[in-house]
């Protein structure tokens, strides 16, 4: 396989490297392995119990199999899959919009700011933040956007994110209109520039990170959630609630 150097990193090679339209969506009736994860932990507490969990509220459709979402515990239906993938593209294309109506400098302005008044530095060299510790943020230029996060190690977390794509069934987080492109749907040379920040592991890491995201004017910001660890890992109460958007943006008003 053929390899590129980005910001001193091998990757390798592949139509995923930057996004694109064509790329963005790939349709599939296989489950993602979390929602039959879902299913399977759902069902056995019912077995075991004869209730559905009282925590939080469970949709029916994953007690009774088949139905409008699930032709199987292992496949979605093909209405699901042609309506998602319609609503998916039809997000893509909302998203882009709202990006390209965004000005680069004033943008550039912001992210200036941001990073002076919070200690940040800019890395060109991943290997350099190696088990590094702490903030980084990813900036896509581009796109005018950039993503906060937080790790343990800075360069296998941002790696990551080049790496893995969302699967098909969750690349709309909340609604069709107001849902944001997840950092996973872009590409290892969409990453323009990277900012980092040191700090030590401590229990009030995650309050630290909901600040710094809220402090930066959400029109450029790309995270779902909170972030870091939590931002872009799904649970299932967040999925089964929908409810993973920090924040609506009017997507379709340039």
């Amino acid at each position: 396989m053929e390899k590129i150097k980005h910001f001193n990193v091998n990757i390798q090679k592949n139509e995923n490297n930057l996004l694109t339209r064509e790329n963005y969506c790939k349709p599939t009736d296989e489950l993602d392995y979390k929602e039959k994860k879902n299913i399977k932990n759902l069902n056995d507490f019912y077995k075991l119990h004869g209730r559905k969990p009282g925590l939080f509220p469970v949709p029916d459709y994953y007690f009774n199999i088949p139905n409008e979402l699930f032709a199987d515990e292992e496949h979605y239906t093909k209405e699901f899959v042609d309506s998602h993938y319609q609503n998916c593209m039809k997000n893509f294309d909302l998203n882009m919009n709202y990006f390209n109506s965004l000005d680069h400098d004033k943008f550039n302005i912001s992210l200036n700011s941001f990073v002076k008044k919070n200690g940040f530095k800019e890395e060109f060299d991943l290997n350099n933040l190696n088990e590094v510790e702490g903030f980084y943020i990813i900036v896509l230029d581009k796109y005018n956007q950039v993503y906060i996060g937080m790790t343990n190690n800075i360069k296998k977390r941002i790696l990551s994110h080049w790496s893995k794509k969302k699967h098909f069934s969750r690349l709309i987080s909340g609604t069709v209109d107001n849902s944001i492109l997840s950092i996973d749907s872009f590409g290892a040379l969409d990453t323009t520039r990277i900012f980092y920040k040191k700090l030590n592991w401590y229990n009030d890491i995650n309050k630290l990170e909901e600040k710094y995201i809220d402090s930066f004017n959400s029109k450029y910001v790309l995270n779902r959630v909170s972030g870091g660890l939590n931002g872009e890992t799904d649970s299932t109460l967040r999925n089964m609630q929908l409810i993973s958007n920090k924040r609506n943006r009017e997507l379709n008003k340039g």
